[in-house]
C-alpha cells in the first residue's frame, strides 16, 4: 500500500524520511481503502512500514481496521533523495535544470546530491521484503511505502529495469496485491 498524501505532496515538495504527516484527503483515503481491506477478508497477518510519519500514520490507520499491530523495518523507507529533500520540483529544475532533465529521463544514472541510486533503493527493499517474507509464510503480509518505493517494487515484480520506474509512480493514493510465490527474492 501507498501512503495517503502528505502535506509535502500536496506543496510538490520532494519527500523521503523522516516526511511529512498525511493531509486531511490522505488520512480520508487510507482509511477508505484500510475498511476495503478489511471487507474482502484477506487474511493479511502483519502490517509492515518504516518509520518515517506518512508511513507511520498509513500503517496505523491500515492496521487499526484489520485488527493488527504496525511492525517497523527500517530498510522500507522511501529513497533518499539527500540534498533534494525539501525542495519543490519547480526549485529543483530551475536550480538544477541538467540534474532535473536526467532525472527525468534516466533516472537510474544520477544520485542525488548526498541520497542513494535508484538501483541501491531497489537492492535495499528487496532485501527487507525478503527477510520479511521468509518469516510470514502463511496469510498475506501488507507493506506501506512511499510513491518511489511502490514503484522500485513493482520494477522488480514486473521485470522492469529502474529506469522505467516513472511508468510504474503513482502520484495518487493507490494500493495493490502482488503473489510472491513465482518471484525470486
Amino acid at each position: 500500500m501507498q501512503t495517503g498524501q502528505t502535506i509535502w505532496e500536496a506543496q510538490d515538495r520532494i519527500e523521503s524520511v523522516p516526511g511529512a504527516p498525511l493531509t486531511e484527503v490522505g488520512a480520508s483515503d487510507v482509511e477508505r481503502a484500510a475498511g476495503e481491506l478489511a471487507a474482502r477478508g484477506v487474511d493479511i497477518r502483519a502490517v509492515y512500514a518504516c518509520d518515517g510519519e506518512s508511513e507511520c500514520e498509513t500503517a496505523e490507520l491500515t492496521a487499526r481496521a484489520l485488527g493488527l499491530k504496525v511492525r517497523t523495518e527500517g530498510e522500507l523507507r522511501e529513497l533518499d533523495y539527500g540534498l533534494w529533500q525539501g525542495l519543490t520540483w519547480d526549485e529543483l529544475k530551475r536550480r538544477q535544470p541538467k540534474m532535473f532533465r536526467q532525472w527525468s529521463e534516466a533516472p537510474a544514472s544520477l544520485r542525488p546530491p548526498g541520497g542513494e541510486m535508484l538501483a541501491e533503493a531497489q537492492t535495499r527493499l528487496r532485501a527487507a521484503i525478503k527477510g520479511i517474507l521468509k518469516r510470514h509464510k502463511d496469510g498475506a503480509v501488507l507493506f506501506v511505502l512511499r510513491p518511489v518505493a511502490v514503484g522500485l517494487l513493482r520494477c522488480f515484480v514486473t521485470n522492469d529495469p529502474v529506469d522505467q520506474i516513472w511508468k510504474h509512480v503513482d502520484n495518487e493514493f493507490t494500493w495493490g496485491s502482488y503473489e510472491t510465490d513465482s518471484l525470486s527474492l
